[in-house]
């Protein structure tokens, strides 16, 4: 059944992906941003946009107040840059759908979906991870109707491995052996948009996509992309530990970014598999683009947004 629906997180890959897909499924989609200028021009031109910060708790009131769901792909972006903000991923993504979940609890809204990480048991000691789960904890908590999807990893964020093979060799960890099965974000978002339509009660889904990789291949397909041989430099794990350490009391989420690429790039991460678009398709179309090219509106993730 379609209603209406707000996306939180709307100007970041995957909320623009599914704010198309469920506009397309005869949803009414409203889009909460701080900067309405950072939304995808389709999205901006066919949703409600409410403008403001998802820190003040009379905007988030406001952004749920007669909605029949609630998706939220908010939170801090994983791949740390300068003018993207320095707090952790506790600090930034739990505090922001906790309010996000209690203002839809306390507005009534029927479902509430949430995008947390795939992660093995042991990797709910990261950061990144942590902050997510703490927040699908405060979900099943709070009684509401509700769906998280747990993706491996976006596309999205996997087309830096372009931007960084134009300028060298690329840092490899652990020997590239472990493998993971990435989703292209418009077939991540098919999912989420399903979700946010189911009548389960309380559902949770781990989701890939239709290949699995070792993290030398995922290198290889950059190259490739740009017609190179393909480089990587081998990093042993220790250094970048020493860095995370280093970095940690002056800009604790590159610290824990570095906590959970040092994780993942030494153990393998599957999920079932969704959809069908390939990572070499995907690689090759961001090749394509030129450093001096403006990005594409589904790559923004900036602020807190991702």
């Amino acid at each position: 059944m379609a209603g209406t629906v707000l996306i939180a997180g709307a100007s970041g890959a995957l909320g623009t992906e599914t704010a198309r897909q469920l506009a397309a499924r005869g949803w009414r989609v409203r889009a909460l941003a701080r900067d309405p200028a950072r939304l995808a021009p389709d999205v901006r031109g066919g949703a409600e946009v409410v403008v403001g910060d998802a820190r003040d708790a009379a905007v988030v009131a406001g952004a749920v107040a007669g909605v029949d769901a609630v998706f939220s792909c908010l939170g801090a972006p994983v791949l740390p840059a300068l003018g993207l903000g320095w707090r952790g991923f506790g600090a930034v993504d739990w505090p922001l759908n906790r309010g996000l979940v209690d203002a839809a609890r306390a507005a009534g809204v029927a479902r509430f979906a949430y995008v947390s990480v795939f992660h093995t048991p042991a990797l709910r000691r990261l950061a990144y991870v942590d902050a997510h789960e703490r927040v699908v904890d405060h979900l099943r908590a709070s009684g509401l109707p509700h769906a998280v999807i747990r993706p491996t990893g976006f596309f999205s964020a996997l087309a830096a491995h372009v931007d960084l093979a134009r300028k060298g060799p690329l840092p490899e960890l652990g020997g590239g052996a472990a493998r993971t099965n990435p989703i292209a974000d418009a077939d991540l978002a098919a999912v989420c948009a399903d979700a946010v339509a189911a009548d389960a009660p309380a559902l949770e889904l781990d989701v890939g996509g239709p290949e699995v990789l070792s993290r030398r291949a995922i290198a290889e397909l950059a190259f490739a992309a740009l017609g190179r041989p393909p480089r990587v430099r081998r990093l042993p794990v220790a250094p970048l530990r020493v860095a995370m350490t280093l970095a940690r009391p002056f800009h604790p989420r590159i610290s824990q970014f570095f906590a959970f690429v040092a994780a993942i790039s030494t153990r393998d991460v599957i999920a079932p598999a969704h959809g069908a678009r390939r990572l070499r398709d995907a690689f090759e179309a961001r090749a394509r683009v030129t450093p001096s090219s403006p990005r594409q509106p589904a790559e923004h993730q900036a602020g807190a947004e991702r």
